[in-house]
């Protein structure tokens, strides 16, 4: 194999992160032939440069207004203290016996961890990994959402998915998004998961959006509903000040955590 010099790497993840929005070590050592502590320092270099950020796993575009999905791998480390936070609040407006449907994302799996002790609840979900990990709690009554799998988000979609939505009625829906336009609402990058999202809030009482600040005023490719449609954000306190007020004016429930 041809030896790659520093410079020519350099390019390579510069275009790769313009294209994707993202890249991972395990594919830049592969396709550079090259060591990880290599390619962690050439990912380094270019954080200290401003023109990236690094992550567990690899590094991301510092635009979010990105067309491109990373899976779910890359995103679960990504603003992890603050989805943690914004999991906890989440966590602490659940009450004993309640049913509760929880969306796919990273997000709402912070959740899912984060009940691990508590007791008498009924949740359905539609998201593999959330679903993991409320089996380690025997004391909750889980629906796993059957249907069409997403490879590397975990979510499943369909109409199997959708005919088993539409006979669950839930005292809260945890809501995933990919972003928050101004004007628009709430948006998703996979068309499939829409009708889904649409269905869920429909057969719930309260839906209560998650996410964290970088997902407001940034677009994806399909709109999830409108602002009046949910009943509460909860974000980080990392949130712009100038967008909160923007929430706030159009009248929208927002916790900040």
């Amino acid at each position: 194999m041809i030896k790659i010099i520093r410079e020519e790497r350099i390019e390579i993840i510069r275009k790769e992160l313009k294209k994707r929005g993202v890249v991972t070590t395990k594919d830049l050592t592969k396709e550079l032939g090259v060591s990880r502590s290599t390619i962690f320092r050439d990912l380094s270099d270019l954080e200290k440069a401003n023109e990236l950020r690094c992550i567990r796993g690899g590094a991301v575009a510092l635009t979010s207004k990105t067309s491109y999905e990373p899976p779910f791998d890359v995103r679960k480390d990504m603003f992890l203290e603050e989805k943690k936070r914004i999991a906890a609040a989440a966590v602490s407006l659940i009450q004993e016996n309640e049913t509760l449907i929880l969306d796919s994302g990273t997000t709402v799996y912070e959740v899912a961890k984060a009940l691990v002790d508590h007791e008498k609840l009924y949740i359905a979900t539609n998201d593999l990994q959330s679903a993991m990990a409320l089996t380690e709690n025997h004391n909750i009554n889980l629906i796993v959402i059957g249907g069409t799998l997403r490879n590397s988000y975990y979510s499943l979609t369909g109409i199997f998915t959708e005919s088993i939505i539409t006979q669950i009625h839930a005292d809260k829906l945890f809501l995933g998004v990919d972003a928050v336009d101004m004007d628009i609402g709430f948006m998703n990058f996979n068309v499939d998961e829409i009708k889904t999202k649409r269905l869920m809030i429909q057969s719930s009482n309260q839906v209560i959006v998650l996410c964290d600040h970088s997902k407001f005023e940034s677009v994806a490719f399909a709109n999830i509903c409108h602002f009046e449609d949910v009943d509460m954000i909860i974000t980080g306190k990392e949130i712009d000040r100038d967008i909160l007020k923007k929430l706030e004016d159009k009248g929208v429930k927002v916790m900040v955590v």
